[in-house]
């Protein structure tokens, strides 16, 4: 008669999380380098300047990718401060959907910026 250990998987749980919080640290950083540069060399001296160079198609992915790193960053950290240090489950499940639902408006706000104010 063989015994079935089981496993609870938890070696590998938390790699996701490290590797999503990792890679959006590094396209923020490379994001802050990218948008110094552009500033400087292209200077957009006036709001008509400014607009026209977000209505290009490439600068509003960037920034697309900027705000959806950021909301995935921001997401995963304070989960795990969340899930580390606030106990009872009742206060962690209200910190968190507070949290997702303001996450989530930003996101909305974000998209708003990127696809309607950008534009017109």
């Amino acid at each position: 008669m063989t015994m079935k250990i089981r496993s609870s998987g938890s070696a590998h749980r938390g790699l996701g999380e490290w590797l999503l919080q990792r890679l959006s640290s590094l396209y923020l950083a490379g994001f802050a380098v990218w948008i110094v540069i552009q500033i400087m060399v292209l200077t957009p001296m006036d709001y008509l300047a400014w607009k026209a160079w977000m209505a290009n198609g490439g600068v509003r992915l960037a920034f697309a990718v900027f705000f959806l790193s950021v909301l995935v960053h921001a997401w995963v950290g304070m989960r795990s401060v969340v899930l580390d240090y606030l106990k009872p489950l009742w206060v962690r499940f209200m910190v968190q959907l507070l949290l997702a639902f303001g996450l989530l408006v930003l996101a909305f706000w974000a998209a708003q910026i990127l696809l309607v104010e950008a534009r017109s």
